[in-house]
C-alpha cells in the first residue's frame, strides 16, 4: 500500500478480528496469567489517543544519536536511549528544542569500526535491558554508578530479528517484538510474534505471548498492510499494547492487552522519517524517537494523550 504524505487515522468496524494470544509457558518459568485467552472484537474501533501528525514538542538529538533506535523514560527531561551502531547506553537531557548527552555507558566490547545491531532498551527500576537483533538481552544493573553487565542468550535469533522491548506492568514481564520470523508455522512469513521475558528467571517463554496476523490488518483497513515491528510499549493507563512498524508500511498499531487489534494509523514519513523507539511517561504521554537522514539529526517527539 502506498503511503501518501498526508496522515490519517483509520477507524472502521472490526469484523471479528482475532489475534492469537497464548499465555502458556513451555519449558521456562515465565509466569503468564493468560491461558489461551483469545479475545474477539466486533465493535467500532476506539479513536486514537494521540494525534501523530501534530507533536506537542520536538527535540533535535546530538549527531552521535543519528541512528537512535530505542528510548526509555526516566523523567520529563531525562531518557535512557541507544543507537543502532554501537553497544552504548546514553543518558540524555531534553532542553528547549535540542538534547544533550549527560552520560555514556558502554556495555559490550566490539572491534573498532564494527557495527553491533542493538535495537531497543527498557529501564526497569535501576536495571537497563538492551536488546540485540540476534535475540540476546544485555542486563545492565546499576548502570549509572557501577554497571554490571550480563549477556542473556535466548532461543530467539537473527531469523526472528528481535527489534522491540518494553515492560509490561500487568504481567511484570518484558515483551519482545520480532520483526521477522514469528517462530510459528507461516507459509507466507507474514505473521509476527511477541514473546515474554521473565526478569526473575532471565528466561523467555517458548510460546508466543501474542501473534500478529496480516489478515487482521486487511480486515480492519481493507488493504494488505505489511507490518514489521520496530518498537513495543504497554500503555501505563489503559494497558493497551502499542507497536510501531517502520519498514514498508510506517504505522502505529494498538492492541488490547488480550491481543485484539483495535486501531491502526499510518504515519507521515515527512514527520516521522524512521520511527524506531517508543515509550510512555506514567501519565500516558507518548515519546517516539526517529532516525535522521544521513548527515542530519535524529529527533525525539512528544505526543500528549487526548483528554
Amino acid at each position: 500500500m502506498k503511503i501518501t504524505t498526508s496522515f490519517f487515522a483509520i477507524n472502521i468496524m472490526l469484523c471479528t478480528v482475532v489475534i492469537s494470544c497464548k499465555g502458556k509457558t513451555q519449558k521456562t518459568e515465565v509466569d503468564n496469567t493468560k491461558t489461551d485467552n483469545v479475545e474477539t472484537a466486533s465493535k467500532k474501533a476506539e479513536p486514537m489517543l494521540y494525534d501523530l501528525a501534530h507533536p506537542q514538542r520536538k527535540w533535535r538529538l546530538p549527531e552521535e544519536l543519528l541512528e537512535i533506535s530505542g528510548n526509555s523514560f526516566i523523567d520529563s527531561n531525562h531518557f535512557l536511549v541507544i543507537e543502532d551502531l554501537t553497544p552504548n547506553l546514553y543518558l540524555i537531557n531534553l532542553k528547549d528544542t535540542s538534547a544533550t548527552i549527560e552520560k555514556k555507558v558502554p556495555f559490550k566490547e566490539v572491534p573498532s569500526g564494527k557495527k553491533f545491531d542493538v535495537e531497543d532498551v527498557v529501564l526497569v527500576g535501576n536495571t537497563a535491558y538492551a536488546l540485540w537483533s540476534h535475540g540476546s538481552i544485555y542486563k545492565i544493573t546499576d548502570w549509572q554508578t557501577k554497571p554490571q553487565v550480563k549477556e542473556i542468550p535466548t532461543f530467539l535469533s537473527k531469523e526472528n530479528n528481535t527489534e522491540g522491548i518494553g515492560y509490561d506492568p500487568v504481567t511484570k514481564n518484558i515483551l519482545i517484538a520480532c520483526k521477522n520470523n514469528a517462530g510459528e508455522e507461516d507459509e507466507k512469513k507474514s505473521t509476527r510474534g511477541v514473546y515474554q521475558f521473565n526478569m526473575a528467571t532471565d528466561s523467555v517463554a517458548e510460546t508466543p505471548f501474542m501473534l500478529i496476523h496480516k489478515k487482521d490488518f486487511k480486515a480492519l483497513t481493507g488493504e494488505k498492510e505489511s507490518f514489521y515491528p520496530s518498537a513495543i510499549a504497554v500503555h501505563p493507563v489503559t494497558h493497551d499494547i502499542y507497536i510501531l512498524s517502520t519498514k514498508e508500511t510506517k504505522c502505529l498499531a494498538v492492541f488490547t492487552h488480550g491481543g485484539v487489534l483495535k486501531n491502526f494509523e499510518l504515519i507521515d514519513r515527512e514527520i516521522l522519517r524512521q520511527p524506531e523507539g517508543m515509550c510512555f511517561a506514567p501519565n500516558g504521554t507518548l515519546y517516539i524517537s526517529s532516525e535522521g537522514k544521513p548527515g542530519g539529526s535524529g529527533f525525539m517527539y512528544q505526543f500528549n494523550m487526548a483528554k
